[in-house]
C-alpha cells in the first residue's frame, strides 16, 4: 500500500506532538525530511517545516516577552495576564503593593487662656460678678462661688486663703468646717479680733479633690481679689498657704522661705498693707507639728496690729 502524502502543515504538527522522524518516514514520501542520500524530496517541504517550527517558537516566546515588558513598566495586571499556558497562577510572584501611609494625627487643640475680667467698681457689682463668673473651668463643677464674708468697711485684718473647701462650697461662705473653727481659735489665742476681719480666698470656686489651684485659675480670679483688697482697704493681710502668699506678693518661693517676715503690698488705689504669711489651718489639721510655727507668725501679726494702734 502506498504511503499517504502529508502536507507540510501536517508534518510540522506531527513533529510538534513528538512523532519520531523514523515513524513519519513510513507515511511520507522519501526525502521529505531531507535525509542525505534520499532523493525525491518535494521542493519547499523542508523549508515549510522549518518555517512552521520557527513560527511556533516565536508564538511561545510572546507571552514571556510581554511579562518582562509589563514588569519593566510596573504593570502587575499585564504581567499576570501574560503568564504562560499551563503554569498555575500560584507560580507567579504576587504584585508588590506599597503599604498605605497612616493618616497624620490631628493637631492638638490650642486652649485659649482664661478670660481676664474687668472687676466691678463696688461691692454689690463685684459680688454679682463673682457669683456668675465663667472665666475658668472651675465653674463647671462648683456648687456655688464663694465670694467672701466679714467686715467690708476698712477692716483691721483681711484673711486670704487658697480656695474654698467642700463645706465652703456647700455654704457659699469661706472657712467653714474644722478648718474655720481652728482659724477662729488661732486668731482669738493670738489676741486678734476675728469679728472685724474680712475673709476670702485666692480663687472663688472649689477645685475638685481639694487640689491646689492652677496658675490659669489663679489668673482668672486675681482681678476679683485685687478689687476686694482695694475696696476693703485692710491695714494688714494674713496669707494662708503658699499659693495665696505667692499670688499676693507676686514672688515665688516655698512657704517656709516666705514666713517669718513682714511683706508689703500696694493696692490698686495706692494704699499700702502689710502681709504676714503662715500655714493654712487645713494643713495644720494634717500636720499639727507646725502649730508652733503658726503661733509665731500670728504673734508677729499681733505686734504689727499693736504698733499701728488698731
Amino acid at each position: 500500500m502506498n504511503a499517504p502524502e502529508l502536507t507540510p502543515v501536517q508534518i510540522a504538527w506531527l513533529q510538534e506532538i513528538g512523532i519520531d522522524r523514523r515513524m513519519l518516514a513510513h507515511y511520507v514520501a522519501q526525502g521529505e525530511f531531507g535525509d542525505p542520500g534520499e532523493p525525491g524530496a518535494r521542493p519547499g517541504a523542508a523549508a515549510a517545516v522549518q518555517a512552521r517550527a520557527a513560527s511556533g517558537a516565536a508564538e511561545r516566546s510572546v507571552p514571556a516577552a510581554a511579562a518582562v515588558a509589563a514588569t519593566a513598566v510596573g504593570d502587575p495586571a499585564a504581567a499576570v495576564g501574560a503568564r504562560r499556558p499551563g503554569v498555575p497562577p500560584a507560580a507567579d510572584a504576587p504584585a508588590r503593593v506599597p503599604p498605605a501611609r497612616p493618616a497624620p494625627a490631628p493637631a492638638p487643640a490650642i486652649q485659649a487662656p482664661p478670660a481676664v475680667t474687668e472687676a466691678a467698681a463696688d461691692w454689690d457689682g463685684l459680688r454679682e460678678q463673682v457669683l456668675e463668673c465663667r472665666n475658668c473651668a472651675l465653674h463647671g463643677a462648683r456648687g456655688r462661688a464663694v465670694f467672701g464674708s466679714g467686715d467690708t468697711q476698712s477692716p483691721q485684718l483681711m484673711v486670704v486663703g487658697e480656695a474654698p473647701g467642700g463645706a465652703d462650697d456647700r455654704a457659699g461662705l469661706p472657712f467653714q468646717g474644722k478648718a474655720g473653727v481652728l482659724l477662729q481659735a488661732m486668731l482669738a489665742a493670738a489676741g486678734l479680733d476675728g469679728e472685724t476681719a474680712f475673709y476670702t480666698n485666692l480663687v472663688k470656686c472649689r477645685p475638685l479633690g481639694n487640689r491646689p489651684p492652677t496658675p490659669e485659675e489663679v489668673q482668672a480670679c486675681m482681678p476679683y481679689l485685687r478689687r476686694q483688697i482695694a475696696l476693703a482697704k485692710p491695714r494688714h493681710v494674713l496669707a494662708l498657704g503658699g499659693w495665696a502668699a505667692q499670688a499676693l506678693l507676686g514672688m515665688e518661693g516655698e512657704l517656709d522661705t516666705l514666713r517669718g517676715a513682714v511683706h508689703a503690698i500696694r493696692t490698686e488705689t495706692g494704699e499700702e498693707a502689710s502681709v504676714v504669711v503662715t500655714y493654712h489651718p487645713a494643713a495644720l489639721l494634717l500636720r499639727p507639728q507646725h502649730k508652733a510655727d503658726a503661733w509665731r507668725d500670728l504673734s508677729l501679726l499681733r505686734s504689727l496690729v499693736a504698733a499701728s494702734g488698731d
